[in-house]
């Protein structure tokens, strides 16, 4: 106790100094912690986005297919279409467990650059899509009605609630159900029957893709192999749209642990420049404390203590910096790649939090630890007289 009473007196001396570098320390760590939590937000939001979708394969008409499976994930007009008769076929084959027809669309929306997602969906939409209920109201109540069923955020943009009325291209619909809050796209999209969907967009009989979930993923090649043979389709497994996705995430991770290791650099370099000058500073006790019988190693501690508190300040800052600049540094991303998740993609987890703050005290401890020695090895006459 005695050693930390006397370096937070140390620290308290030379207060801009310590401020200086328990600020330098502490936008270090948070530039840690930030692409960490950037790196595991954004894999456990994909994730999830794909597993809510409820299918292994998707089945779209010809084109780019990864395009089309980014735009599924995130909303958007595809203008890539298959015949409603692709869809029996699937049915018919022996390794198809069951699927799910829909027909994406989007609309200008009420602000500048905005969109609405439209989705016509079939019944079979709720069986394939884990986890999605009704906060109120239900199911339509035929495959060709006048009614929406309005996912958790656009009812509570726009204020709607069941009985109330939508006009989508001039046509009015009344709201039949409103979602639970998913935390994925579905949020943001307004659902119509299938049939609905089609006639209203004049595309009767076309859909935008078909979700198929396999009764055994195993036995996938030899059922995409037999897909190929139809006109006009091409498949994608929703673990190849994850792999290509995050090989987008690569450029940005390896960007920002590049810049983070310069930090971290940086943080080590001052943790050392400024015990080292403190070190300079006080040759002249540690001479006269090493004269009257004061060990090298308690001035060692004394230093290395120093250098842990600033750490320990730093980190503790570069941690609260994190959670206050999350909306910001959730912006960067969104900026930054072209695909970005729905929900939050940055996700500060305990142990992201305190394994940066490991490393950053590991790397103050190894910063303070030559000043540390200088302090303990320099004989107490030296000292005494300030020669080098």
């Amino acid at each position: 106790m005695p050693m930390i009473s006397f370096a937070l007196q140390s620290i308290a001396y030379r207060k801009s100094r310590s401020l200086l570098t328990v600020a330098g320390i502490g936008i270090a760590t948070a530039m840690m912690v930030s692409a960490l939590s950037i790196s595991h937000g954004y894999e456990r939001s994909l994730a999830r986005d794909i597993e809510a979708m409820g299918y292994q394969v998707l089945i779209t008409g010809k084109g780019c297919p990864h395009e089309a499976a980014t735009l599924i994930l995130r909303g958007g007009s595809i203008p890539m279409y298959i015949d409603d008769r692709v869809y029996r076929h699937i049915m018919a084959d022996p390794e198809v467990a069951d699927a799910t027809r829909f027909f994406m669309q989007s609309l200008p929306g009420d602000e500048p650059g905005a969109f609405q997602l439209y989705t016509g969906i079939d019944d079979r939409f709720l069986k394939l899509a884990p986890g999605t209920t009704f906060l109120r109201g239900r199911w339509f109540d035929s495959g060709f009605s006048d009614q929406v069923i309005l996912g958790y955020n656009v009812a509570d943009y726009k204020r709607l609630g069941t009985g109330d009325h939508v006009t989508i291209l001039g046509r009015e619909l009344e709201v039949q159900g409103i979602l639970d809050k998913l935390g994925t796209q579905y949020d943001g999209t307004i659902f119509l029957p299938l049939a609905t969907a089609q006639q209203l967009f004049d595309k009767r009989d076309r859909l935008t893709g078909i979700g198929v979930r396999l009764r055994e993923m195993s036995h996938a090649d030899a059922f995409i192999d037999r897909v190929y043979e139809l006109p006009a389709t091409q498949v994608i497994t929703m673990s190849q749209v994850q792999r290509t996705i995050l090989n987008i995430l690569d450029s940005v991770r390896t960007l920002l642990f590049t810049i983070t290791a310069m930090g971290m650099a940086i943080a080590g370099l001052s943790v050392l420049n400024v015990s080292l000058m403190s070190v300079q500073e006080q040759r002249g006790e540690m001479g006269v404390s090493r004269a009257l019988g004061c060990a090298g190693r308690d001035l060692f501690q004394l230093v290395w203590i120093e250098s842990l508190l600033l750490s320990a300040a730093g980190a503790a800052l570069g941690c609260l910096l994190t959670l206050a600049l999350r909306g910001f540094v959730e912006e960067f991303i969104q900026g930054a790649i072209s695909f970005v998740p729905a929900g939050r993609v940055v996700i500060v987890t305990p142990a992201i939090a305190l394994a940066s703050c490991a490393a950053v005290i590991a790397l103050g401890l190894a910063g303070g630890a030559y000043p540390a020695w200088r302090a303990s090895a320099t004989p107490p006459l030296t000292s005494i007289r300030g020669a080098a």
